[in-house]
């Protein structure tokens, strides 16, 4: 018999819990339903049709009950049971379904063994049995590497694998295995043992494929699952200790994640935003406009370039702050479970870091490009790879012209081996410099001089080259050279100065030294030029020793050496002299060229030197001592009436050696007290009385007694102590005057004499009024004398002191007036109170004609321009008639008082004055 079909359906059972049965039913044909007939088998006996149905019956309810193990099980894959578990669960019902006395679930271990998950029969002694791993492992592989189901029905049989144990042990007899495969691969083996030989029929082989494949599909959806929550787990951690503020809204913008960061950043706790709307007062406008852009085109299945893109927006903090952040926007989803989860991270430290350091790197571009000194780069073979914009306006050139050029195609050929060996050092060392000058073609073909510092950062990364730093120093080189030049040269004449001098004596000398030869000094000094410089102006004193100078050069050889050593003086060195003939004829050579008459603007004058010789070695074997021989020898000569050359003697040195001991004694003579005053009345010829008196100085020296003035105030003048020494006069003086207007001589005058080194002080005027004030004299009974040549040392100068001194109320006289080179008109431009008649002039009045017409002249000048006049010098009785017959003013002589101490005044003064008798002179001789 056959059926036309079964068919099959679920049915619930209700005795065993949730479980279902597979029920199969006989599809019936189309027809009325009565009992369909049973076909008889061919050989028509009853007995095998009643065994055949019993067989088909007994395979109906076995395929019923794997119906319902396949269902169970599945129910209990679908409610998330432990995979583990499941694995215990499909052994008890492939033991209860297919009536075996054993089962159980291998796992493919990681070293390629087989291990023992789930095992379950009624045979009890697999319990607790520890030998049965290499049979395991034999039948599990065996599984593994089949194709299909492997089954056996005689054990004892089988040689695929070894079961020795297996058969004579557990008392197994036949079995089936399958594999338990999962998503990544097999699991392992799924076993069922029968104590009995029986063989598999295919629905049983099938129901453990079904088995084996619901295990697989739970152990793959259990590591699934498993894999899931470890991910999650994860991506929470991160989430939460990620640095960036990570929110999530739905599709209505309601907030659905907010971590830690979030919290942080925007200053609102989670439990605040969670399951909120979105608070636009966090994004600016323009950035909610985002989202919900981000939103339509993703719901309407367009892509949008917003979504997973790194952003730069603006965001506000609670406290309404706003602040740069970075953002991606990422989608997840779909329908109504879609989100969009935003990762915002705070850049406002990286915005202020760049914000610095661009302010930074554009301050310090601007100080390179705006710079003087130029920056350059050069490589390891000193081309140039960058160059400041500096450049252009050091060198001229713009970047494509240097760019790629080497350095020494632009440095000046002298220089160029030396800057090699510089570049050759720093390129060596990795912590090389160097720093030098050398000259650079510049855009416009001259050389220019750079000064350069270079570093080595060829191994630095973010330079990778050697870096120049340079300035122009053209200017200081011209300036140097220019120093160097008024270092060594006089300006006025083009000559060497004393320093160069010196340098060539010294080398002159030991050159003589070594070649045994000698060395003539010559020291050459204008003689009268002071009255020429004077009288004529410096400008033409200026021009007159510029031609001296080109005489001299004219009258030497070129390998003699000229150099004028300050004011009229000259110096001349003469190397390699033979005898003191030839010395001798160089001076007569020298004196005859400067006796030609010089032209000088507009000017024909007549000059002539003093000229001192030392040599080597017989006066001096060191510069520093031929120098001064020649010195001495030279004021030797102007002794002896100038115009003339003299050779240095051992009494001039002795001379010399008196003069600098005359020097340094006078150094300090005012700190030892030896300088005092003496004082010579002044006779009023009208008042018939002594009107006023002179402070004269004197020195009273220990050693030698008392020095003439005539022996130190020259000198005093040329070292410049009778600075010191005239401010001490003038304080002594009005002291002096002071303590006898309080001794009753209140109408007594002072005068004093003021040098020319004095008078060109700028401190004069501060000076005199110091001693008045600390006298305490009235400023109209001092008078300040000059002398006419220190008055027209610098006319301007002179005025504006003698203006404010007059402006004090100090009268003004000029001293030994006639003597001097100065023009009478420059009387009528200076403040001048009095005049006095040089003694010179006055000796020769009672028997020299031009003498007494020069007198007479001076005083009716002198009255005519409303001066008073004093004649010092007058002696006798016939000088003191002529003077006053022409109404001199004032008188002063040995006539009337020799200097007297201070202490000698008042009794001078308390005796009846001198009366001068009035000496009987012809008057034609007086009218003459």
């Amino acid at each position: 018999m056959h059926f036309n079909g079964l068919r099959r359906c679920l049915l619930p059972d209700f005795r065993s819990g949730p479980r279902f049965r597979l029920a199969y039913t006989l599809a019936q044909p189309h027809m009325p339903e009565q009992p369909t007939p049973l076909h008889l088998l061919p050989n028509g006996r009853s007995n095998a049709r009643d065994a055949e149905l019993e067989a088909l019956r007994a395979e109906l309810a076995a395929r019923d009950r794997q119906e319902t193990a396949i269902a169970e099980l599945g129910q209990g894959a679908l409610t998330g049971v432990d995979p583990l578990m499941l694995l215990g669960q499909a052994c008890a019902l492939v033991e209860l379904t297919l009536q075996v006395s054993h089962c159980r679930a291998l796992e493919l271990a990681p070293g390629g063994g087989m291990r023992v998950r789930a095992a379950l029969g009624a045979n009890e002694t697999f319990l607790h049995c520890d030998r049965d791993g290499a049979e395991d492992e034999s039948i599990g592989m065996l599984t593994l590497l089949a194709d299909g189901p492997v089954s056996f029905a005689r054990l004892e049989d089988e040689t695929r694998f070894e079961a020795p144990h297996l058969r004579h042990f557990h008392g197994i007899r036949s079995g089936a295995g399958v594999v338990i495969r999962t998503q990544y691969g097999p699991f392992g083996v799924l076993l069922a043992y029968s104590d009995n030989e029986r063989t598999f029929a295919e629905y049983e082989l099938a129901f453990l494929r079904s088995t084996a494949n619901i295990l697989g599909e739970a152990i793959t959806r259990g590591r699934t699952e498993h894999a899931l929550r470890s991910s999650e787990a994860r991506l929470r951690q991160v989430i939460a200790t990620t640095v960036d503020a990570v929110l999530t809204v739905d599709r209505s913008l309601l907030v659905t994640e907010w971590n830690r960061q979030a919290e942080t950043t925007f200053g609102l706790a989670a439990r605040d935003v969670i399951g909120q709307p979105l608070q636009p007062s966090l994004f600016p406008e323009g950035t909610m406009h985002l989202l919900r852009v981000a939103f339509e085109r993703h719901r309407a299945g367009r892509p949008s370039r917003l979504l997973r893109r790194r952003l730069e927006i603006r965001a506000r903090r609670a406290s309404g702050e706003e602040f740069p952040a970075e953002v991606t926007i990422a989608p997840a989803g779909s329908d109504a479970d879609f989100t969009l989860t935003a990762f915002i991270h705070d850049i406002s430290a990286r915005k202020e870091a760049e914000r610095r350091l661009e302010m930074r790197e554009q301050r310090f571009r601007t100080i390179v490009e705006k710079s003087w000194s130029g920056v350059a780069l050069v490589d390891a073979e000193l081309c140039f790879c960058f160059v400041g914009s500096s450049t252009q306006h050091l060198l001229g050139y713009r970047d494509d012209e240097l760019l790629g050029r080497s350095l020494f195609d632009f440095v000046h050929p002298r220089d160029a081996e030396r800057t090699r060996a510089i570049f050759a050092q720093i390129v060596a060392s990795e912590t090389g410099e160097g720093h030098g000058e050398l000259r650079f073609r510049h855009r416009d073909g001259n050389w220019v001089w750079l000064e350069g510092f270079a570093q080595n950062l060829l191994h630095e990364t973010s330079v990778g080259a050697v870096v120049l730093n340079y300035r122009d120093v053209s200017q200081r080189k011209e300036t140097e050279k220019q120093l160097e030049y008024r270092a060594y040269y006089d300006s006025l004449t083009a000559l060497p100065n004393r320093l160069l001098f010196r340098d060539r004596l010294v080398n002159a000398v030991a050159h003589a030294r070594r070649n045994r030869v000698g060395v003539a000094v010559m020291y050459l000094d204008v003689d009268h030029f002071k009255l020429i410089n004077d009288g004529l102006g410096h400008s033409l004193g200026d021009a007159l020793l510029a031609e001296v100078a080109r005489r001299l050069q004219g009258a030497l050889r070129a390998s003699d050496t000229i150099s004028r050593i300050g004011g009229d003086e000259f110096s001349i060195l003469l190397p390699e002299v033979v005898n003191t003939e030839a010395m001798a004829g160089v001076a007569r050579k020298i004196l005859d060229s400067l006796a030609q008459p010089f032209s000088v603007e507009g000017h024909e004058l007549i000059v002539t030197a003093s000229i001192g010789i030392s040599c080597f070695p017989n006066d001096g074997d060191d510069a520093e001592t031929l120098l001064k021989c020649a010195d001495a020898a030279m004021y030797r000569a102007k002794e002896l009436g100038r115009n003339q050359a003299q050779l240095f003697t051992a009494s001039m040195n002795e001379r010399y050696v008196r003069r600098l001991a005359l020097e340094q004694h006078l150094h300090h003579a005012i700190e030892r007290q030896q300088l005092e005053l003496e004082y010579q009345p002044i006779y009023d010829r009208a008042g018939r009385r002594i009107a006023s008196v002179e402070a004269l100085l004197r020195w009273r020296d220990p050693n030698r007694g008392l020095v003439p003035p005539s022996e130190f105030i020259e000198l005093a003048e040329e070292t410049g102590m009778i600075v010191a020494i005239g401010a001490w006069v003038l304080r002594t003086a009005c002291l002096q005057l002071r303590q006898w207007h309080d001794e009753g001589l209140t109408s007594l005058r002072m005068a004093v004499n003021i040098s020319a080194v004095q008078l060109q002080q700028r401190d004069l005027v501060t000076t005199v009024r110091s001693a008045i004030e600390e006298s305490g004299i009235s400023p109209h009974l001092l008078e300040l004398e000059i002398t006419e040549s220190a008055a027209m040392q610098n006319f301007e100068s002179t005025l504006t002191v003698l203006r404010e001194l007059r402006a004090m109320g100090v009268s003004i006289a000029v001293d030994d007036f006639g003597t001097g080179q100065s023009s009478l008109i420059y009387l009528k431009h200076f403040p001048i109170d009095t005049v006095k008649i040089d003694k010179e002039f006055l000796r020769e009045v009672t028997f020299d004609d031009t003498a007494a017409a020069i007198v007479s002249y001076v005083i009716n000048l002198a009255h005519t321009l409303q001066l008073k006049v004093v004649a010092e010098g007058v002696e006798t009785e016939e000088q003191y008639t002529f003077l006053r017959h022409y109404a001199c003013d004032l008188l002063q002589g040995y006539l009337f008082s020799r200097p007297l101490p201070p202490a000698a005044i008042l009794p001078y003064l308390a005796r009846a004055l001198p009366r001068p008798h009035t000496a009987e002179i012809p008057l034609d001789d007086l009218l003459r």
